[in-house]
């Protein structure tokens, strides 16, 4: 068994590659784990390595500095590749951009660029959830990890909606005919007290 996981960060930046890759060590010991930047991201490399699952991270700049050209590969996965695919925070907005779904701040709150001065959702956060697909066997309410500015402002088509809060509507989706699944927060951040983010990636690496 192994788990692709692609670092949606630019020059290392952001910590979501790191932070998925401990917990999936931590649940799963035994696989092995390939971390791979997204811009060597290619059908033909997923196609070659066979991975069992692929993770695509969170990001850690607006997609405005990202190239089309470094974008490409990834796209492509996540377009064609059969494995099951589960992105996460900025992998959940990459999922949307792929199927040309809108994706941009959730409010500028003052003057600025980028990120600084925009409305920003971190911290625990609760979401509602339909239950089913990555949520199997979790209540209706669960609480999760969130640090994120930007947001899907709309369903992509051929996805349906699968948990949602009132800062942020779409909180998790997933594609009606292929096990491809976004969501918005960081299952990977659980704790003791929160612990449904664990149940989250679980369910998803026994697809």
């Amino acid at each position: 068994m192994l788990i692709y996981l692609v670092d949606n960060t630019i020059d290392g930046q952001g910590a979501s590659p790191r932070e998925l890759r401990a917990v999936l060590g931590r649940l799963r010991p035994e696989v092995e784990i390939l971390t791979e930047p997204f811009a060597a991201v290619s059908l033909d490399r997923v196609r070659s390595l066979s991975p069992s699952h692929i993770i695509l991270s969170g990001q850690s700049h607006p997609w405005d500095d990202y190239s089309s050209d470094s974008l490409r590969g990834v796209l492509e996965v996540i377009h064609q590749a059969s494995q099951p695919i589960l992105g996460v925070c900025g992998g959940h907005q990459q999922i949307a951009l792929a199927y040309g779904a809108p994706v941009g701040l959730m409010e500028r709150l003052e003057p600025g660029d980028g990120y600084q001065g925009a409305k920003r959702e971190r911290g625990y956060y609760e979401v509602e959830t339909t239950g089913g697909g990555v949520f199997k066997d979790l209540p209706a309410k669960i609480t999760v990890w969130h640090s994120h500015c930007d947001e899907v402002k709309e369903m992509p088509p051929i996805f349906k909606l699968t948990a949602t809060n009132e800062t942020c509507r779409i909180q998790a989706m997933q594609h009606e005919e292929r096990p491809l699944f976004g969501v918005q927060f960081h299952p990977e951040l659980f704790n003791a007290e929160f612990p449904a983010g664990q149940t989250v990636i679980e369910n998803f690496l026994a697809l």
